[in-house]
């Protein structure tokens, strides 16, 4: 129960966190200047306007996800919460096959020690 407590939290976090770490690239200059560009992942949930650059010379451009604090953000929950859910798969089996291997790693010193 504590493993999966443990996970769940770590989730959460990486969650929450996720719009920081992944970000939008525009390749071409789009038709409207204002844009709702959705960030996060693996499934993007939070939604910002962002005003692009006029000049199309400055494309490519990389937009980065700002503070919610800072610039009005709608949050999507669906979305949300399939993202929490694949990073609880992933560190639930990540943590899962860790603790295994180090479980066993002292038993098999136990036997050669007994021998």
């Amino acid at each position: 129960m504590k493993r999966v407590i443990a996970v769940s939290v770590l989730s959460l976090i990486l969650s929450v966190c996720s719009p920081f770490m992944f970000k939008q690239y525009i390749e071409k200059k789009p038709h409207e200047q204002t844009r709702a560009l959705i960030f996060g992942g693996p499934i993007p949930f939070a939604e910002q306007k962002v005003e692009l650059p006029t000049k199309e010379e400055a494309y490519p451009v990389v937009i980065s996800f700002q503070s919610p604090l800072e610039k009005d953000t709608i949050f999507h929950p669906l979305p949300l919460f399939f993202t929490f859910f694949c990073f609880f798969l992933l560190l639930f089996a990540v943590f899962t096959l860790f603790s295994s291997y180090i479980k066993k790693v002292p038993k098999k010193k136990r036997e050669k020690v007994d021998n």
